[in-house]
């Protein structure tokens, strides 16, 4: 069975799509995550709760905001349908759901962003583009760094391909291995252009989650599933 590594801090997840499709799981954690002050947490709490649109591009997000696993009761748009899901059981409302990133969130939410109040708490290092695009179309926007992905060395176990949900990680992974031998697979423009510097990705994911990434390396991988 192929080894796959996954090298971000949430495993079993991630682990089960990719034993879903004939694919062995390793887990190779390449970052450690630092949340924001209680302060700024707090800080954007209260944003969310008084928000026109919620935007949520992660879980961990949802997770450090709302341990409970109960949020207010708005309207939010959700990058990704994990995303979505964790939205739905802390019994947010979600109007927009995003297969591709914040970008393509930005793109669906166009004609609200003008004129809402949107708040939109995310890590630091999100992708640099598409927050432009963000706050030039959004007239009334607050964002909150909540969280931040810190780069550190995986262990040296034998894998034949790797996987990756950020740049982050990608950083990390290179503190102590290099991608010769290996098929690379990513989650989303920054997290590929992260792994481009060095040299191309096999595999970029269609959809922003696990899910669709493990699919795209199984099929290129030729795995029967």
């Amino acid at each position: 069975m192929i080894r796959v590594a996954i090298t971000t801090d949430h495993f079993e997840p991630a682990a089960l799509a990719f034993r879903r499709f004939g694919l062995e799981p390793v887990w190779l954690p390449c970052i450690r995550v630092e949340p924001a002050n209680q302060e700024v947490l707090t800080q954007a709490r209260e944003a969310a709760s008084s928000a026109d649109l919620l935007m949520i591009s992660s879980v961990r997000t949802l997770d450090l905001l709302w341990p409970d696993g109960s949020m207010p009761a708005v309207e939010v748009a959700a990058v990704g349908e994990r995303t979505a899901a964790g939205v739905a059981a802390r019994g947010g409302r979600v109007v927009l759901s995003g297969g591709s990133g914040l970008a393509d969130l930005t793109e669906l939410a166009a004609d609200r962003l003008t004129v809402t109040r949107v708040v939109f708490p995310h890590a630091a290092g999100s992708d640099p583009l598409a927050l432009d695009t963000l706050r030039e179309q959004g007239s009334d926007l607050l964002e909150f760094e909540v969280y931040r992905t810190v780069p550190m060395a995986p262990k040296s176990t034998r894998v034949e391909a790797a996987a990756f949900a950020s740049a982050s990680a990608v950083e990390g992974w290179l503190l102590s291995r290099d991608f010769d031998g290996i098929a690379v697979g990513v989650i989303g423009p920054t997290t590929r252009a992260a792994v481009a510097r060095h040299r191309p990705p096999e595999v970029v994911a269609p959809e922003p989650s696990h899910q669709a990434l493990a699919h795209a390396l199984a099929s290129y991988l030729e795995v029967a599933v």
